[in-house]
């Protein structure tokens, strides 16, 4: 999909190549009935800048651009799930299942390995590691720090946005900061993560915008997709996504000691025998 592709690749871009691509994320119908000239009189560029943009993205030319922003517009109005009154119990699960499923394809197609290989060796080598979320990724914070601490890592999640700032002032060059939020905008996780770097400690993200202070100025960072057009609010898609890449990044721990990972899920499980009938 040429959204999560542009997405994606969005930091490696130029300012202004950036600029337009920012552009044609937020307008994408507009941006594929548009010349390269109103493009980039839009962008308060010239169209040989969206030509440029369009070979960075992997793209042979604006015009195979539009078609490929045409597609992608034409499949997503084909699927669209947006919530109406008139909905049955059941069409509003489809719609919502559906999103969560085309959000986990996108955002699989939009991951760089390598990044994720490098995100996986900081955590597992960190001396402690502080995750920060608030809000509705405050819970997903706190679970990236139970599962994390499954695997005898010293992981501990913060929420209140008092204690987040005391706490990523005492982190040091040992330590890793992890910070949730889906705009990437949060004020209270962006301030905290600013106050971590300060600090020494190497700063890894998770949101859904490639395009936010917190994506932008992290030391490693992941962005999901976001499916703002059907669930424009803090969209349940997203966490859900958010959720996967924390599993997937624990697994991809676990399993450069396998042995290891055995063990300690044995030791849970046996704890969590304790507690159930």
């Amino acid at each position: 999909m040429i959204l999560a592709r542009i997405h994606n690749i969005f930091e490696n871009l130029t300012e202004t190549e950036q600029r337009i691509a920012s552009y044609i994320l937020k307008f994408p119908e507009q941006s594929a009935n548009m010349t390269a000239k109103e493009l980039a009189d839009a962008c308060q560029t010239v169209p040989s800048a969206v030509n440029r943009m369009c070979k960075s993205i992997g793209v042979d030319g604006f015009s195979k651009l539009k078609i490929s922003l045409a597609t992608a517009i034409g499949h997503a109005e084909h699927n669209s799930t947006p919530f109406s009154k008139e909905d049955s119990p059941k069409m509003i699960f489809h719609k919502v299942f559906q999103s969560g499923i085309q959000t986990l394809k996108h955002t699989y197609q939009m991951l760089d390995f390598s990044l994720i290989e490098s995100m996986a060796e900081k955590l597992a080598s960190a001396k402690r590691i502080f995750v920060f979320g608030v809000g509705t990724s405050s819970v997903i914070a706190k679970d990236a720090a139970y599962r994390l601490s499954q695997l005898d890592v010293q992981a501990y999640a913060y929420t209140d946005i008092l204690q987040m700032g005391v706490m990523a002032k005492n982190m040091t060059e040992d330590d890793v900061a992890f910070g949730i939020s889906h705009s990437g905008m949060t004020k209270a996780v962006v301030d905290t993560m600013r106050c971590a770097k300060q600090a020494g400690a190497t700063t890894l993200a998770l949101t859904s915008f490639a395009q936010s202070l917190l994506y932008q100025e992290s030391d490693y960072a992941i962005s999901v997709y976001a499916d703002e057009k059907n669930y424009p609010v803090e969209a349940v898609s997203a966490r859900v996504a958010h959720t996967c890449v924390i599993d997937a990044l624990m697994l991809t721990i676990a399993s450069t000691n396998y042995d290891e990972y055995l063990k300690h899920i044995s030791l849970r499980n046996a704890a969590l025998d304790n507690i159930r009938y």
